[in-house]
This record gives structure tokens, C-alpha cells and sequence, in this order.
């Protein structure tokens, strides 16, 4: 199915405590032209909230995805796990789940049998696809197994190559890629001024060494930096959708509509000549 290039995180941590408040943020997201969800916990004003939603909109316009094994309640046994589902669905009405994504399993958290036991609630049209995200390096064998359809994982300005790796891993073994973390946390805050480096002066073996920065971010006129990083994102081709996460109406009508906007001219070089400033590192020295 077709899904929005922005998605929502629905986290049951939120401000909304009644299903009437879930619901009225739901009718806000679609409105705004979001039809992708995810699911991250269990407390009844969040499941009952997306079920009063769901009963406004044709099911299969929608995607709901519900994400397993979200702490405290980390759970990947079998039994956990499908009961989880199975409570989800009955609970929404959806009939049936769009998508069921680990929470960044590490390598001996998912037995064999619990894999079978998710491929089976594939089988069964109770999730049509299996995802699993993260940012452990347990997720590329994941990848290569060859066993998921659906990829979460972070991608931002400032994500290096392994992200990138990761998502080209990804589209050769045909899986969706959802994005999330597109606004890294040491971006959130704008940084003190600085003199403004020249490419005449400082490190001669590393020029692009504390060129730029992400001052930009806070001094674009027109943008917020998070708007600003979301745009970036959305220009990676490779991903079907990245995720928000917001507590405010106003906030989520904003982000929606990013989408609808292009990049300031010249900010894309700005992005890359910050990004390889920060990735040059002094030599390391050794003790003998």
C-alpha cells in the first residue's frame, strides 16, 4: 500500500490520557495527510483511542504497525508476543495489523522458535509484514537473513556511513525502510557563536575541520531546525516513511507539512561540509 512519507509514533507515554484524546489527535493526523501509525505500548486510552479512529477511515487506507518488545514490558517469547497481537487487534477492531516490528532485538533475544512463531502470525494475515529496528549491529544480520519485511531505523543529517550501508543493505534484500531519529539530540539546542573558520587557515590536512557547523539550523530564515532535519530526511530516496513524534496538534500539523516543502537553496552543501567537518578526528596516539 501507499503510505505517507511522514508516519506518527503513537507512545502511550504521550499527555493524552482518554481514548477521546487519541482520537481527536488521529483525526488530526489524517487530516494533515498521515495514514501511517505505530503502536508503542499498551495502556488502554492508546488502544482504544486507535480503535475509535479506525472506525472513521476505510482499514485499508491506514497502516498500523505495533512495535514488540518496548520496555519495561520487554517480551520476544512466543506466547508474549502473539498474545500481544492478538490483544491489539481485538481491542482496535483493525483485523488485522499492517505490520509487528522488534524493538532492537539483540542477537540472543530472538529464539528459532519465536521467528517461526512470528512468521506464522504472518501466515495467518494477522500481520502482513515483520519489521525490526534499531541501532544495535545486530540488526544487519537481521537484514541478511533474509527473514523481514520492514526495516526501522535512524537516519539523519549527521548519520555516517553505516547508516547509510545499512539502508542500501536493506533495499537489496527488498524491504521497507520507516526512518526515525531524523533530529539528533545534540542538534536540538543552538550552539554558542563561534568565529567562522576559512578554508586559509587551521588543520592543512583536514580543510573542512570545523568548517560550517550546524549553526545554519537556528538562522534559516523561515525554518526551525527540526523542520530543517525532518526536509533532509525526506530526501533520502531510500525510505518509505519517517517517523515523528509529537505531543501537540499544532506541532504535528507542522512536520506534516514539511513535506510539502523543498530544502533551501545551497543547505544541502552546507549539510554535507558540517557533517564531514565533525567526522574529521585528530589522530589517536597510542601508549607503548
Amino acid at each position: 500500500m501507499a503510505i505517507s512519507v511522514v508516519s506518527l509514533n503513537l507512545n502511550d507515554s504521550s499527555v493524552r490520557a482518554r481514548p477521546a484524546d487519541w482520537e481527536a489527535f488521529l483525526y488530526a493526523a489524517f487530516e494533515c495527510g498521515i495514514n501511517a501509525f505505530e503502536i508503542v505500548g499498551r495502556h488502554p486510552a492508546l488502544i482504544e483511542g486507535v480503535g475509535l479512529a479506525l472506525q472513521a477511515i476505510e482499514r485499508r487506507l491506514v497502516f498500523v504497525g505495533l512495535r514488540l518488545g518496548v520496555s519495561p514490558a520487554r517480551d520476544f517469547s512466543p506466547d508474549g508476543m502473539r498474545h500481544l497481537i492478538d490483544s491489539v487487534i481485538t481491542r482496535t477492531g483493525a483485523d488485522y495489523l499492517d505490520a509487528v516490528i522488534l524493538d532492537d532485538p539483540h542477537s540472543e533475544e530472538l529464539t528459532p522458535y519465536a521467528l517461526e512463531t512470528l512468521r506464522g502470525i504472518r501466515q495467518s494475515g494477522r500481520a502482513r509484514m515483520l519489521g525490526a529496528g534499531g541501532e544495535d549491529d545486530a540488526i544487519d544480520a537481521y537484514i541478511s537473513t533474509g527473514a523481514f519485511d520492514l526495516l526501522r531505523t535512524p537516519f539523519s543529517l549527521t548519520s555516517g556511513w553505516k547508516e547509510r550501508l545499512r539502508l542500501k543493505a536493506a533495499m537489496e534484500h527488498d524491504m521497507g525502510v520507516i526512518g526515525f531519529g531524523y533530529h539528533p539530540q545534540g542538534l536540538i539546542q543552538a550552539p554558542a557563536a563561534a568565529p567562522r573558520p576559512s578554508l586559509f587557515s587551521g588543520n592543512r590536512a583536514n580543510p573542512l575541520e570545523g568548517m560550517g557547523g550546524y549553526a545554519f539550523l537556528h538562522d534559516t530564515s523561515n525554518w526551525k531546525a527540526e523542520a530543517l532535519c525532518l526536509a533532509y530526511a525526506l530526501t533520502e530516496p531510500s525510505l518509505a516513511s519517517v517517523q515523528i513524534s509529537v505531543d501537540s496538534i499544532d506541532q504535528l500539523e507542522a512536520l506534516a507539512a514539511v513535506s510539502e516543502r523543498d530544502l533551501p537553496p545551497g543547505l544541502g552543501a552546507q549539510i554535507e561540509m558540517a557533517r564531514f567537518g565533525a567526522s574529521a578526528k585528530p589522530p589517536q596516539t597510542r601508549r607503548a
